[in-house]
């Protein structure tokens, strides 16, 4: 095995780790947000702080995670982001639909705006309907993979 192959491999395993993560503030995340005490509000606010979190921590991991298998698999383009990573992942069947890949990048580089209720609300409303389908269908194509 060569260092890149390890690479992507290792970087997978991370991935899985951080989308295990999400998918528990997820859960976190509608429990504590289907109550309507003051107590129960202010759990949902940080089930919400750490579900843009966990999100941001599996993206990362998703597009490198991508960028790295695709270097292993030889492509020569340079891939310099996010962006080049997910159209490149598009090509290579790893992902199937890349403009909710491309929407997770916008989400992303608002979540640093997440002190802003109306923006954490509308991002982690965001998380639960789309970006966390997306995950799970990734990790299954890059399983089959191994």
């Amino acid at each position: 095995m060569t260092n890149v192959d390890i690479r992507w491999k290792q970087r997978f395993t991370n991935y899985k780790k951080a989308h295990t993560r999400l998918k528990y503030a997820a859960a976190f995340f509608e429990e504590k947000s289907a109550g309507g005490t003051e107590a129960h509000i202010a759990e949902a606010h940080i089930a919400m702080e750490a579900l843009i979190k966990c999100f941001e921590f599996t993206f990362e991991l998703a597009w490198q995670t991508m960028k790295d298998f695709i270097s292993y698999k030889g492509f020569v383009r340079d891939i310099y982001g996010s962006r080049d990573s997910i159209r490149s992942a598009q090509q290579f069947d790893l992902i199937e639909n890349g403009q909710i890949w491309i929407d997770m990048i916008d989400d992303r580089n608002h979540a640093a705006h997440a002190y802003d209720e109306i923006n954490a609300k509308y991002l982690s409303n965001r998380i639960i309907e789309y970006y966390c389908g997306e995950f799970i269908k990734f990790e299954v194509k890059m399983d089959t993979l191994l």
